[in-house]
């Protein structure tokens, strides 16, 4: 007497039960469109919820179940009910429909973020893949926090230092007596409020986050960001899963996988993290508290004794920061910042040793724990406390060294791991561990490029942004730029800065014989915006060859040695001779003035060598 057709039901009104039947459709009708069914669950408890459909009425109850109609009506529901669970259920392991950009990037750190702005500016659609925070280290864990450390504890230095310039500095000691260092012979105390500093950095790193790497900002360019880990399926094609961090509001992402096409290309910037020894590599390490640059910005108070293990630009910004706000630093390495000229390191530990940091030539060689005594533990407050399992460690010349805290900082390794990329064939580069790509920075699989730290060069945010924006570029429109450079300025910012660029004098002599080149050198403190500041080291020194005057290197140890850097960087990419830098007017007295001053030593004795020809035609009446 019940037949179903495209979900209407037609009733024999010639049967004996047609009413009864009317109110069992009426209620079944109401509870589909109300889908008050469980799909999640057909079990005993839900069979039951169902049954209690027809018995309602308990008059009626043998009515019901005598007859054949109910219960074939019974079955039938029972059995569209399991396929409507299956369905679903089913549907709901699945990935979300197939979503299609222009250019895909895998990470937003500097040369994902500048990949992706590079395609909007230029109309293309373009989806950044994140499993992390956008902004990458450089935001969250490098250059933002950092270089807000560097400020703060340059005011504390400038401070300790006043009376050489003259001033004069009283505080009040009835207050926050636990809370001053004293410093230096000059007997002057200054105040380091460690949680206020901490918290000054997070504001930063939260505004310029806010303003440039956030998925809101994103969206506002036309530019998505999907939070998850990003699996290649194919050259052109990712497979986004789902991640258990935080997710970050405006980004694309839920509990299913997301299958993402690429119509140009994808480009890898998936960045590089820090190394971190094991007992293996560094014995007795994982006995003790030790931490890398990824968490050393979280600690809330400020650590009484440091040993920094690394002397690269990390290792040597992190002892100068927190030595000026008072912590105990040491520092082991067989030399400070090993890749510059020889005098950079000596100058550097010349500098450290003079604001009472103990630098240590050689490596640590092993590390094991030491219990701090009381008086350790009870260092003002404006150190930290929170454990009292200190370290000692041994270095390869037999000194040893106590600590509260363990600072490793002895380099960082691509991130190639994870995304299936050996799956496709993707090549890595054997010496360096990142992703091979060649001057284009394309891959040997057609369509997939790498720009940035993942490729194992030279690691620096601004290098990497260069990457990732060439990478779009080459991606996206017609011919190509290069994307690996063997001119990349950097700069270390301890004060003073040190920057460079190029080759080393020993360098530039090994590859083109030492007859062939040239060095100009100048001292900060002999000149004159240096003597007026009270600079007491650092140097200008410039590596060109003796024919045609190319600048081949040149570094610099000065309060703003990465401004002076950049006019050195247009010199080369432009082709301007060293000597044609004494017809660029500086203004006086500028520290990039003693750059002008230098390049007019050599203009004038190019002159001089052409004195012959001067004077026949002085003489000519030219």
């Amino acid at each position: 007497p019940i037949v179903f057709q495209n979900d209407n039901l037609t009733i024999n009104n010639n049967s004996p039960t047609t009413k009864r039947n009317k109110k069992i459709y009426n209620c079944y009708k109401q509870r589909m469109q109300k889908r008050t069914i469980s799909t999640t669950s057909i079990g005993s408890e839900n069979r039951e919820k169902m049954i209690a459909v027809f018995t309602n009425q308990k008059e009626h109850h043998h009515n019901i179940i005598s007859s054949s109609s109910s219960l074939l009506f019974f079955i039938i529901l029972l059995f569209f009910s399991t396929v409507v669970h299956s369905s679903q259920a089913l549907s709901s392991k699945q990935p979300n429909p197939l979503l299609s950009y222009d250019l895909l990037v895998i990470g937003g750190g500097s040369a994902g973020l500048t990949a992706a702005k590079f395609a909007s500016r230029f109309g293309k659609s373009v989806a950044i893949v994140e499993k992390a925070r956008m902004g990458g280290d450089c935001t969250w864990t490098g250059c933002v926090p950092s270089k807000s450390l560097v400020a703060s504890a340059k005011v504390a230095h400038t401070v300790r230092q006043s009376s050489k310039f003259g001033i004069g500095v009283q505080f009040d000691s009835r207050h926050d007596s636990d809370m001053m260092d004293k410093v230096n012979a000059n007997n002057i105390h200054v105040k380091v409020d460690f949680p206020k500093v901490m918290a000054r950095a997070k504001e930063n790193i939260q505004r310029i986050y806010d303003e440039d790497d956030s998925p809101l900002a994103l969206k506002k360019l036309g530019i998505d960001v999907i939070q998850g880990t990003a699996t290649f399926q194919s050259a052109n094609t990712l497979i986004v899963s789902p991640t258990i961090t935080q997710t970050e509001n405006d980004a694309i992402s839920d509990d299913k996988s997301h299958v993402l096409q690429a119509k140009y290309g994808i480009l890898i910037a998936t960045g590089a993290h820090p190394v971190r020894p094991t007992d293996k590599d560094l014995p007795g390490i994982e006995s003790v508290r030790h931490v890398t640059y990824e968490e050393i910005f979280d600690l809330e108070q400020l650590p009484h004794t440091i040993t920094i293990v690394g002397g690269g630009p990390i290792g040597c910004e992190l002892s100068q920061i927190f030595a000026r706000f008072g912590s105990q630093v040491t520092i082991v390495s067989d030399r400070l910042l090993p890749k510059e000229e020889p005098e950079v390191g000596s100058t550097l530990s010349k500098i450290f040793e003079s604001e009472g940091i103990k630098v240590i030539q050689g490596t640590v060689t092993s590390v094991s724990p030491l219990q701090a005594n009381n008086h350790d533990n009870q260092s003002n407050t404006n150190h930290t406390n929170e454990t009292k399992t200190m370290h000692t460690a041994t270095c390869s010349n037999g000194q040893t060294i106590s600590g509260h805290l363990l600072v490793v900082a002895v380099g960082r390794n691509p991130v190639v791991q994870g995304m299936g990329i050996e799956k496709l064939g993707i090549d890595i580069d054997k010496q360096t561990g990142g992703i091979l790509v060649n001057e284009k920075l394309a891959t040997n699989i057609k369509g997939i490029y790498a720009a940035g730290d993942c490729t194992g060069g030279e690691q620096f945010t601004h290098y990497a942004g260069y990457q990732g924006a060439v990478g779009a570029r080459n991606i996206l429109l017609p011919l190509s730029d290069p994307g690996k450079l063997t001119m990349v300025p950097s700069t270390t910012f301890v004060d003073p800065e040190i920057a460079s660029i190029g080759m080393t004098q020993s360098q530039a002599e090994e590859a083109f014989g030492k007859e062939s080149i040239a060095v100009a050198f100048q001292e900060v403190n002999e000149t004159d915006r240096g003597i007026c500041e009270g600079s007491s080291e650092g140097f200008i020194k410039i590596v060109y060859s003796k024919k045609g005057y190319k600048i081949l290197g040149a570094t610099i140890i000065s309060p703003v040695a990465g401004e002076i850097l950049a006019e050195i960087s247009t010199a080369i990419k432009t082709n301007l001779s060293f000597d044609l830098l004494a017809t660029v007017m500086h203004s006086y007295p500028s520290h990039a003035f003693a750059l002008q001053a230098m390049a007019c030593q050599v203009y004038y004795d190019k002159l001089a060598k052409s004195k012959r020809i001067l004077n026949f035609l002085e003489k000519v009446g030219l």
